[in-house]
């Protein structure tokens, strides 16, 4: 049983059956952060990991734990001090914007465009 986890932008998940793209196969699952005044919008670069949705959000340096259940961020790390915004190139484009699973417990792997580096990252 095979499900697609897809974010449109807002602050919603959507989990599509794959031999049915853009069907629905359960209910969408609304983002909530931990700080109610912080944005759960722009939700990119999605993994499941551990039970978990790993998603960092456009145009910040945050990376979110969401629990696919319920939608609420059970962790967020800021990562801003990863690739410091002097150090960045463009605004607005040279943003975290990579997250990759690697076969490791815990590890990930995070990058930004325009980044020269990829950073290893061992989640608590």
């Amino acid at each position: 049983d095979r499900t697609l986890i897809v974010s449109d932008g807002s602050e919603y998940l959507h989990f599509w059956d794959v031999d049915n793209l853009g069907v629905d196969k359960k209910p969408r699952v609304k983002v909530t952060r931990q700080n109610p005044n912080h944005s759960a919008r722009n939700l990119n670069e999605l993994e499941f990991y551990g039970g978990k949705i790993i998603a960092n959000v456009w145009h910040q340096d945050i990376l979110l734990v969401i629990n696919p259940e319920t939608g609420v961020c059970e962790d967020e790390y800021n990562l801003s001090a990863l690739w410091p915004k002097n150090s960045r190139s463009r605004e607005g484009a040279d943003v975290l914007n990579g997250v990759s699973v690697s076969g490791e417990d815990g590890v990930l792997y995070v990058t930004g465009k325009l980044w020269r580096k990829m950073f290893r990252l061992k989640l608590k």
